[in-house]
């Protein structure tokens, strides 16, 4: 069997290695040659040069973006400064979870395999990526609202666990709205395409804001953001703990049967 199997299995691994190769390449390329802000910059300019048309091309930034893992806020706030608030806030969402979907997608394909032969090989591993896919929604929403952390590397690493796809769809979508929002605010409030670059480099002033409303939500979301990750990461430690309890427990149940199985081959040799 495994003569036959190792065969079949080399062309899909060349396949997904070419793949690898290929990303890692274009990443060096991206961030040696271009300058990702301008590059940024020109992806929306084109957006808003197709008009409405442009809000079905409107992931496929998320996807380039994410896939390489650059900062995917500033096409959200594009989003704002080009169809408006309510719009935006559409387009945007809709866009980043479409994105987000795509890469888990294709994370899958290129990890999943690789971190399951791991997974075999642990029993830790094996409960935690079982409560990870009971727990899946959770975790994907607190993840999505620290917003904190990176939108490309969610990403990939949600695809590498065993966590259904609808799943999560339904978690970043949930997830990322408030930051969407947040973000979609910051569009509104450009008045020129050209604001976009400005405000990449100066993302600090945009808590010293004069508008007040922008200001309450902006600092209500971060707090949001952060008790997301004191959440999470006392979430995952929880998991950790009960996937160390499921071991033990196992461990205790196989040492009491085969105690329980001892006597009886003793009185069968008697």
């Amino acid at each position: 069997m495994q003569n036959t199997q190792g065969p079949q299995r080399l062309p899909l691994r060349t396949l997904k290695i070419l793949i690898l190769l290929g990303l890692i390449g274009t990443a060096g390329y991206l961030f040696t040659q271009i300058n990702v802000r301008e590059f940024i910059f020109s992806g929306v300019q084109w957006i808003k040069e197709l008009g409405w048309k442009g809000m079905f091309f409107y992931a496929s930034l998320y996807f380039i973006l994410g896939v390489f893992s650059l900062p995917a806020s500033l096409i959200t706030i594009s989003a704002g400064f080009l169809f408006g608030f309510f719009p935006g806030i559409l387009v945007a969402n809709l866009g980043s979870t479409i994105g987000a979907a795509a890469m888990f997608i294709l994370g899958r394909f290129l990890f999943r395999g690789f971190v399951e032969r791991q997974i075999s090989k642990s029993d830790f591993l094996k409960n935690f990526d079982n409560l990870m896919q009971k727990r899946g929604l959770k975790i994907v929403i607190l993840a999505r609202l620290a917003i904190f952390m990176p939108y490309g590397l969610l990403n990939y690493a949600f695809s590498a666990t065993n966590i259904p796809l609808r799943t999560f769809v339904m978690g970043s979508m949930l997830g990322m709205l408030p930051g969407s929002i947040l973000y979609i605010l910051i569009g509104t409030s450009i008045e020129n395409l050209s604001d976009i670059l400005e405000l990449s480099q100066k993302q600090s002033d945009l808590a010293n804001s004069p508008d007040q409303n922008f200001k309450f939500w902006y600092f209500a979301i971060m707090g949001v953001g952060i008790m997301a990750m004191l959440i999470l990461l006392y979430y995952l430690g929880k998991i950790a703990t009960l996937s160390l309890q499921n071991i033990s427990r196992d461990e205790k149940s196989h040492s009491n049967q085969s105690q329980s199985n001892h006597p009886q081959t003793q009185d069968n040799n008697l």
